[in-house]
C-alpha cells in the first residue's frame, strides 16, 4: 500500500477516534439576572445568556463559567438551567477497522469506571419553590470554637497505633502532598501562595500548613436532573418508607416479627404537657474536639487530619478522622428510623472562602469547628447521645486494640434494631393515641417545616446580602463622607489664622470618625450576623432531612387505615387489626417525641441567637453614637 494511502487511513482513524472521546462543552442558561460581584471573582449574567460551564466542583452551591465574550468567573448553580448537547447534524463516520490481535500480546486491563459513586446520588428536593443564590456559610475561623472545657482529673492521650483504622475505604481520603504536588486538574481552582509564614502557635506536627496541601476534589458529573447534597453527607436516593419497609417496617406493623428487647436496649418515651417526649437522661455530657494533627499510613504514602475528641464522661482523647464520622452518620440514620440525622459538614471546603495564604490552615480549623457544631447537637441528643454506636465511636482507643474496634464497627452495621425493627426498642405511654388527632399534628407540623424551611432560605439570602453590604456598599459610603471632610479641612488648613485652625481640626477629626465608622461596618459581621447566618444554616441542614421522616410516618398510617378497609369489608379480624393500629402508635409516639424534641432545641437555639445578634447591634450602634458624640464636642471650642 503507498504510504500516502497509509497516512490518509491513519489520520481518517485518527479524527474518527477524536470525534467519539471529547466531549461537548457543557452549557447552561441563565434562569435569572445575577449581578456578580468582580471582587469576589463572581461573573454578572442576564436571564436567557448561555454560559459554558468550566468547573462544577467549587463547591456550597457555585460553579466556574464562561460568558460568550470570554469572561470567566463563579456564578451561582440554581441560576443556571444545564442544555442538553444538541445533536449531530450528520451522521458519525464509520469506526476503524479492527487491528489483528496478536495472541502472544496480553491483554491488558480496563480502566477504572468508577465515577465517584459517594457523590453521585442525588437527593429529593421537597418543595419547588424558586432557586435561591448560594447561601452563606462563614468561614472565619477567628469565629468562637465552641469546644467545652472539663474539670477534674488531667486528659489521659490516646496512645498511637499504626493501621488501627486500616478496616476503611480510602479512595476518598486527603492524599498526600507527594500524590498531589504534579497533578493538578486543568480546570482546578488553587489557592493562593502564602505570603507570610505561620508562627509555631498556629502550626500543627507535620511539614507545611498542618502537613497538608490544598484538598483534593473529586470531579462531579452533573447532569439536567441531579442535584446534589449541599451538606457534606452522602445522600442516598431512596424511598425512606420502602427502606423502611424492606428492613422490617411492614414485619413490625403486622406484627409477624418480635424479640426480648433487653432493659438496656430499650427506650422510654413519656407523656408530658406537650405532648410524649423522649426520657432525657439525668447526667448529660459534652464532647470537645481540638488539636487536628497530620497523621500518615502507608510509610507516608497517605496523609490525613486527625480530630481529638475529648466526652467529658471519660476525659480520654479519642483519635477519628472525617471518615470515621462519615461511617458514624450513616449507622444512625441506619438505625433511628424517625430521628433526621443532621448533615455532616463538607468534607472540602470551597477555596473561595479561604483567607489568601491560609488555605490549608483555615480549611481544617473551619472544619472542626462545623464538626464541633454537629457532634455538639448529637451530644444533646436523649436518644443518639446514649446509644451504643455512638458511644463506641467516642471511647474507643487504641489501646483496647485493632480487634475492640472493628467488633463495635461491625456489631453497629448488623444490629438487630435497625431500620423499622428499631421501633421494637420504644418503651412508649400505656394510652393509646387518637389517629386523627396525630394526623391533624402530623399536617401542622409538615405546615411549620415548609414554612421555616422557607425563612431559612429567605433569611439566608437577605443575611448573605447584608454582609456583603457591610463589607462593601455601607463601608465606602462612609469612607466617601469622611474623605469629603478630610479634603474640606485640608482646604480650610490653607487659612493658618488662629480663629479658623480649631474648627480645621475638627473638621479633620470628624472625616477620621467617618473613616473609623466605615471599618467598623466592615468588621460588624463577625460580631452577630455570622453567628447567625450559621444557626439558619444548619437549620436549613436539619430541615432537609425532615420529609423522609413524615413521610414515613404518613406510610404507616396509611397501612393502618388500608387495614381498618379491610376489616370494615370483613377481609381481616378486628384484634388484627387493634394489634396493626397499636403498633402503628409505637410509630407515632416516636415521632411525636422527635418532633416534641426539635421544638425544644429550636426555641434554646433561636432564643440564643436572637440574643447574641441584638446585643451585637446595640453595642455596634452604641460605639457609633460615642464616636460621633466625641467628634462633636471638638466643635465646643472651635
Amino acid at each position: 500500500m503507498p504510504a500516502v494511502q497509509i497516512l490518509h487511513d491513519c489520520c481518517n482513524s485518527l479524527s474518527v477516534v477524536t470525534m467519539l472521546t471529547v466531549p461537548q462543552a457543557i452549557q447552561a442558561r441563565g434562569l435569572y439576572d445575577f449581578n456578580g460581584d468582580l471582587d469576589n471573582g463572581e461573573l454578572t449574567f442576564s436571564t436567557g445568556e448561555t454560559l459554558t460551564i468550566v468547573t462544577q466542583d467549587i463547591g456550597e452551591g457555585w460553579w466556574e463559567a464562561r460568558n460568550e465574550a470570554g469572561q470567566q468567573g463563579l456564578i451561582p448553580e440554581s441560576y443556571v438551567q444545564l442544555l442538553e448537547p444538541p445533536e449531530p447534524s450528520f451522521p458519525p463516520p464509520p469506526p476503524p477497522s479492527a487491528p489483528v490481535s496478536d495472541w502472544n500480546t496480553p491483554q491488558t486491563e480496563g480502566g477504572d469506571w468508577n465515577n465517584d459513586a459517594w457523590n453521585s446520588h442525588g437527593t429529593e428536593s421537597w418543595d419547588q419553590e424558586p432557586p435561591h443564590a448560594p447561601d452563606y456559610t462563614n468561614h472565619n475561623s477567628a469565629g468562637g470554637v465552641n469546644n467545652q472545657g472539663f474539670r477534674g482529673g488531667g486528659v489521659q492521650q490516646q496512645a498511637s497505633e499504626e493501621g488501627w483504622d486500616d478496616d476503611w475505604d480510602d479512595e476518598n481520603e486527603d492524599n498526600s502532598s507527594n500524590s498531589t504536588t504534579n497533578t493538578s486538574q486543568p480546570n482546578e481552582i488553587k489557592p493562593d501562595a502564602p505570603e507570610t509564614t505561620a508562627t509555631d502557635k498556629d502550626q500543627l506536627p507535620g511539614s507545611g500548613n498542618f502537613g497538608l496541601s490544598a484538598p483534593k476534589r473529586e470531579k462531579k458529573q452533573m447532569t439536567q436532573n441531579s442535584d446534589f447534597s449541599k451538606y457534606g453527607t452522602v445522600k442516598k436516593s431512596f424511598n425512606r418508607f420502602s427502606t423502611f419497609a424492606k428492613t422490617g417496617g411492614d414485619a413490625f406493623l403486622m406484627g409477624t416479627v418480635s424479640a426480648n428487647v433487653s432493659e438496656s436496649d430499650l427506650i422510654k418515651i413519656i407523656d408530658t404537657q406537650d405532648g410524649p417526649a423522649w426520657n432525657y437522661p439525668s447526667q448529660p455530657y459534652t464532647c470537645a474536639i481540638k488539636s487536628p494533627k497530620k497523621e500518615s499510613k502507608l510509610k507516608g504514602l497517605k496523609s490525613y487530619i486527625a480530630y481529638q475528641l475529648t466526652p467529658s464522661f471519660s476525659n480520654i482523647q479519642v483519635s477519628r478522622r472525617y471518615k470515621h464520622f462519615d461511617w458514624l452518620h450513616e449507622r444512625l440514620e441506619a438505625k433511628f428510623t424517625c430521628i433526621p440525622i443532621p448533615p455532616l459538614p463538607d468534607k472540602a471546603l470551597s477555596a473561595k472562602h479561604s483567607s489568601k495564604g491560609r488555605y490549608e490552615d483555615d480549611f481544617v480549623s473551619e472544619r472542626m469547628r462545623q464538626l464541633q457544631l454537629w457532634v455538639d447537637r448529637m451530644v444533646r441528643h436523649p436518644v443518639i447521645s446514649q446509644s451504643e454506636v455512638f458511644n463506641h465511636f467516642l471511647t474507643c482507643t487504641d489501646e483496647k486494640g485493632l480487634a475492640k474496634w472493628k467488633a463495635g464497627k461491625r456489631k453497629a452495621e448488623k444490629d438487630e434494631y435497625q431500620g423499622g425493627k428499631f421501633f421494637l426498642t420504644l418503651q412508649t405511654p400505656p394510652t393509646s393515641l387518637d389517629m386523627r388527632d396525630v394526623e391533624k399534628r402530623m399536617e401542622i407540623f409538615c405546615r411549620f417545616v415548609k414554612g421555616m424551611d422557607d425563612n431559612m432560605r429567605n433569611m439566608l439570602q437577605i443575611g448573605h446580602d447584608s454582609r456583603k453590604k457591610h463589607t462593601g456598599p455601607y463601608k465606602r459610603e462612609f469612607q466617601k463622607i469622611g474623605g469629603s471632610f478630610k479634603q474640606l479641612a485640608e482646604t480650610f488648613n490653607l487659612d493658618s489664622a488662629a480663629h479658623s485652625q480649631n474648627l480645621t481640626a475638627a473638621i479633620d477629626y470628624t472625616g477620621d470618625t467617618y473613616n473609623e465608622i466605615g471599618d467598623m461596618y466592615e468588621k460588624q459581621p463577625r460580631e452577630d450576623l455570622d453567628y447567625m447566618l450559621e444557626v439558619l444554616f444548619e437549620y436549613k441542614g436539619m430541615l432537609s432531612t425532615y420529609p423522609d421522616v413524615l413521610k414515613l410516618h404518613e406510610g404507616a398510617i396509611g397501612k393502618a387505615k388500608e387495614c381498618e378497609r379491610l376489616k370494615d369489608e370483613g377481609r381481616m379480624p378486628e384484634s388484627d387489626v387493634a394489634a396493626v393500629i397499636q403498633r402503628a402508635d409505637v410509630i407515632s409516639f416516636g415521632t411525636l417525641a422527635e418532633m416534641n424534641h426539635f421544638q425544644r432545641e429550636r426555641v434554646a437555639d433561636y432564643k440564643e441567637m436572637m440574643q447574641k445578634f441584638l446585643h451585637g447591634q446595640i453595642k455596634f450602634y452604641r460605639d457609633i453614637t460615642q464616636k460621633l458624640e466625641s467628634a462633636l464636642q471638638k466643635y465646643e471650642n472651635a
